[in-house]
């Protein structure tokens, strides 16, 4: 009985020489759990299906060309992983990313999304990361939305090492920062910034 990599290699072999039969199939068996994935990341339903859509299209167009090396399941989520980060990187990622933070942070203490909301901590959490130098810029950023650490040093480049030392550091200097600004934020404030960014 043919494996999932079997099947996946005799589709790809088929889309190669040019029958869309074989691509169909292909774009049927693993475009629900791609969308799933993209959706739990984006929380759009147009754009995760846009992006997986495209996906799809970008490999039908490479066919004749395309290299894949390892299983097509995991070429597929590693595409995806790079448009996902590719449309953070192209929004407002300030904004889009501390909002993001704050509503996470008011999952995991109400309190300090009291705080937040009654004084202007989201501006200078914004004015702090504006500053920051533009790795670690978005390296905050994108730990702000979630993606991990071996997924922001693969994207950027980076040692992963790299990437947690970045990310301490910007909590050292948002902690300066807003602990300067704003005297009248608890521990707990930190101590649930650093639980996002760190964890």
């Amino acid at each position: 009985m043919d494996t999932e990599l079997d099947i996946d290699s005799k589709l790809l072999e088929g889309m190669k020489n040019d029958h869309p039969r074989a691509f169909e199939e292909l774009f049927n068996r693993h475009w629900p759990e791609l969308y799933q994935k993209a959706y739990k990341r984006l929380r759009d339903q147009s754009e995760s299906e846009d992006m997986v859509q495209d996906i799809f299209a970008n490999i039908w167009t490479r066919r004749h060309s395309i290299a894949i090396t390892s299983s097509f399941k995991g070429y597929l989520h590693n595409a995806l992983k790079y448009n996902i980060i590719k449309s953070i990187e192209r929004k407002n990622l300030h904004e889009e990313a501390s909002a993001y933070l704050l509503s996470r942070m008011e999952e995991i203490e109400s309190s300090v999304y009291d705080i937040m909301a009654a004084s202007d901590v989201k501006k200078t959490l914004d004015e702090a990361v504006q500053g920051f130098p533009e790795n670690m810029r978005k390296i905050f950023l994108l730990r702000a939305k979630d993606h991990t650490i071996s997924e922001i040093a693969e994207a950027l480049g980076l040692a992963e090492q790299t990437v947690k030392n970045n990310s301490t550091e910007a909590l050292r200097r948002l902690k300066v920062i807003i602990s300067s600004k704003h005297p009248d934020l608890n521990e707990s404030f930190f101590t649930v910034l650093a639980l996002l960014i760190l964890s």
